[in-house]
């Protein structure tokens, strides 16, 4: 005689995308390293070199008392692809079977994370703009790639976790 309540063989569940999953954790190291590290050296007259990080640039902002660029860098650079990563990992964490505030939450991010990459754009444009220069030259450095690799890591994971919600 058996006392235990009769339970299906196999119960449907809904997988979380592992790959999805490990690019999101990739991407915050990168986005941390990209922010720190030097991304880009200005030399002026070929002697004269000052290297800057993205998060220097930033507080360079600050420190001029420009701080509309400084709030509009930050935002871009920093606070809007780490929020956007932090609640990537949160979707993904809830699981695809989690209703339609994810679905659309997911979506929106999926939309947005194009904007991600304004500030590498800015910065290529700052360095054309150097280059034109007679006696400056610019060159880029290892903060801009991790920066760059992680916008990119953070979207496809962003929409590899948007299709999972859907």
């Amino acid at each position: 005689m058996n006392d235990a309540p009769d339970v299906p063989e196999t119960i449907p569940t809904m997988r979380r995308d592992p790959l999805a999953g490990g690019l999101l954790l990739l991407s915050l190291p990168l986005l941390a390293a990209g922010l720190a590290m030097p991304a880009v050296s200005i030399t002026h007259l070929g002697v004269f070199t000052d290297t800057y990080s993205i998060a220097g640039t930033v507080f360079a902002f600050w420190d001029a008392g420009k701080y509309l660029l400084f709030a509009i860098v930050l935002f871009f650079s920093a606070v809007f692809p780490a929020a956007k990563i932090l609640i990537a990992l949160w979707a993904w964490c809830a699981g695809p079977g989690d209703g339609e505030k994810l679905r659309r939450i997911c979506g929106h991010f999926a939309t947005v994370s194009k904007w991600s990459m304004l500030d590498v754009f800015i910065v290529a444009l700052t360095i054309l703009v150097v280059e034109g220069s007679l006696f400056t030259a610019a060159d880029v450095h290892i903060g801009i790639v991790c920066f760059a690799v992680s916008v990119i890591v953070s979207t496809v994971a962003i929409q590899r976790v948007a299709r999972q919600a859907a």
